[in-house]
């Protein structure tokens, strides 16, 4: 392991009086940070790191930070300027994008070690532009690029091989939050923002058109198109938060909802490719980001319509569902005061956002072990 330098900034706040989970701020020095998109937790297998992006200067500079939850110390990994960030999920491999030398790379982090290495030279590839994906074997990588006027492509990185190729294009896949499946790797989730534009400087003209957004699934070489029953006609438009749930082959996500309709019929549903129909998997609340235990079992989101933006943890195999804390974070325009809450690999703790304090801090709420019983009996 390298020799690295810790520091300790972490708070105890508050034990919600209802679940009795402990609530830490991680992060406190004036500076935004941000625990990165929960639908592929940069997660150790372990439980015991995680890693985050601090933001310099908005929009530009970034870093790459790790935090470890035994001792709540956090340290520097990088400088950047990061660019894009991807993982596989729980994998503990996180790769982000930075220059070396002049040149555009994609270097590899182990939560593990702390190690990072350059594994990809991205000279004459097209810029990246969202959250990457990796494969669970850690071979390909896989982010969105735009090559010309509403043509945007999926670009696939061979990481033995050292080549790449255009798998996949599409005029509107403007936010297609690409996910390699963690089991055996051999499909992507693919967001699909039906009639979304973006001008010449990336700026959001229309996220989505009347449509609305969708989800569909390829396989890693791009082809076998398979489109999932959500969003119109299937079901109301899906909000575009979804992930695998662990390696069951299934996707959780949720829809457009209003508080009403959610409490009586759900917004957080299942769906498998192949299948006809999703299934409503929980009632009571309406959730928005949504994020599954690495085993599976459990989900947890945020409900934003709510005064506290608390957020529900639930079992993925009974629906029950209940508050694990509250956030109070502002839900803002900008991505990091949003919770984008994950479960820790152990199930040990969730991992969010909060800008309760006036600046967007990182945080984790214990999970009682009995709420766990609770939840799946």
């Amino acid at each position: 392991m390298k020799h690295t330098k810790w520091f300790c900034e972490h708070v105890i706040r508050e034990t919600h009086p209802i679940s009795r989970s402990k609530v830490i701020q991680l992060t406190s020095s004036p500076i935004i940070s941000d625990c990165i998109y929960g639908e592929q937790p940069c997660c150790s297998p372990d439980g015991s790191r995680i890693a985050f992006i601090r933001y310099l200067y908005q929009g530009f500079q970034k870093e790459l930070w790790v935090c470890d939850l035994e001792t709540k110390r956090i340290t520097l990994v990088d400088k950047g300027p990061i660019m894009t960030i991807g993982c596989s999920a729980y994998s503990g491999y996180v790769y982000y994008e930075t220059i070396r030398n002049g040149r555009r790379v994609l270097m590899k982090l182990s939560l593990n070690d702390l190690e990072v290495e350059e594994v990809f030279d991205l000279s004459g590839i097209p810029k990246f532009m969202v959250l990457g994906t990796a494969s669970p074997d850690q071979r390909y990588y896989v982010n969105l690029s735009r090559i010309g006027p509403q043509r945007y492509v999926l670009i696939r990185l061979d990481l033995k091989k050292g080549d790449w190729k255009i798998i996949h294009e599409g005029k509107d896949i403007i936010n297609p939050h690409p996910q390699f499946e963690p089991g055996k790797g051999l499909d992507i989730l693919v967001q699909h923002n039906r009639g979304g534009l973006l001008d010449e400087a990336g700026n959001i003209v229309r996220l989505v058109g009347n449509e609305g957004a969708t989800l569909y699934v390829i396989d890693r070489d791009g082809k076998n198109l398979r489109h999932l029953p959500v969003g119109k006609p299937f079901t109301a438009p899906i909000t575009g938060h979804e992930c695998w749930i662990g390696k069951s082959g299934k996707i959780i996500l949720t829809i457009c909802s209003t508080h009403e309709e959610a409490l009586s019929k759900g917004n957080v549903l299942v769906v498998k490719p192949g299948e006809k129909k999703a299934q409503v998997l929980a009632k009571g609340f309406l959730l928005t980001h949504i994020s599954a235990s690495r085993d599976g079992r459990f989900f947890i989101g945020d409900a934003l319509n709510l005064p506290s933006r608390p957020l529900v943890i639930g079992s993925i195999k009974t629906g029950k569902c209940t508050i694990l804390c509250d956030t109070w974070t502002s839900a803002g325009v900008a991505q990091y005061t949003h919770p984008h809450p994950y479960i820790t690999s152990d199930n040990q703790w969730v991992i969010f956002n909060s800008d309760r304090t006036g600046v967007p801090q990182i945080y984790a709420a214990s999970i009682p072990s009995k709420l766990l019983d609770f939840l799946e009996d």
